[in-house]
């Protein structure tokens, strides 16, 4: 009856058997150590071969990345050896960090505003130019204002215009500037962002503080131009054989 090994044995029957397997796979040879010892130099020449060829591609100038970590607006910069760019950011209210390849809701702002700059100037130049073909003076710069809710409610009928805002306050001549402080109103022309051109009335209105008020037909150029509240416009002053005219360019 065959004798039954232990737990111990049998680990060291199979630990024979894979080095048995082993030595196969190398063609060794028991009887002949001179082949063996022959055969182990070739496959070791073999190993320093790939080896070599490995250490060659390594040797290859790593690729400096930068990883850029926001914290709540600031931001911190670790340039890093054969990285990928990595974006971390932090969302406010919250203990998520959200990595990706590309900072894409700042690069999609900053598209956005270099759009709307653009835009932005060649509304400018085409309100210019057309001013120029009326044989109108140079234009200056009123104030640029984001609409209030009351600028463009129908009950209010008007634009405010605050005297400490205004970029250019030389856009007045003594005359009219005698008949806003003797509160009479002038009559002037608003051309709209399509060229437009309406009869309103420029008033000057003393409340908390002084502002000029662009009134009388203004509720027209809000329907006609779609304008709501938030949107941003700039007002230009200029003249037509001396009457005072102003321009509005839609900005945002």
């Amino acid at each position: 009856m065959a004798k039954k090994l232990t737990e111990t044995e049998m680990k060291e029957q199979k630990c024979r058997k894979h080095i048995d397997n082993f030595l196969s796979a190398l063609n060794f040879h028991d009887n002949d150590p001179e082949t063996t010892i022959k055969i182990m130099r070739r496959k070791l020449h073999e190993i320093e071969q790939k080896q070599s060829a490995a250490a060659v591609v390594l040797k290859k100038p790593p690729t400096i990345r930068k990883i850029i970590i926001k914290f709540g607006g600031s931001k911190t910069s670790a340039v890093q050896d054969r990285l990928p760019p990595i974006v971390l950011h932090k969302r406010p209210h919250s203990e998520t960090l959200v990595a990706g390849n590309h900072d894409i809701e700042k690069d999609s702002k900053t598209l956005i505003c270099k759009r709307r700059k653009k835009n932005n100037n060649v509304d400018s130049a085409n309100v210019m130019d057309f001013i120029r073909s009326m044989g109108g003076s140079e234009a200056d710069l009123v104030i640029e204002k984001r609409l209030t809710s009351s600028d463009v409610t129908s009950n209010h009928g008007r634009l405010l215009i605050p005297v400490l805002k205004v970029k250019n306050p030389g856009f007045l001549n003594v005359d009219e500037k005698m008949k806003l402080g003797n509160r009479e109103d002038i009559s002037v022309w608003v051309f709209d962002p399509e060229k437009r051109r309406s009869t309103l009335n420029l008033a000057k209105w003393r409340m908390s503080n002084e502002y000029y008020v662009l009134k009388t037909n203004w509720n027209d150029v809000v329907k006609a131009n779609g304008l709501k509240e938030g949107m941003v416009i700039r007002v230009l002053s200029f003249r037509v054989h001396q009457k005072l005219c102003f321009a509005l360019v839609r900005v945002a």
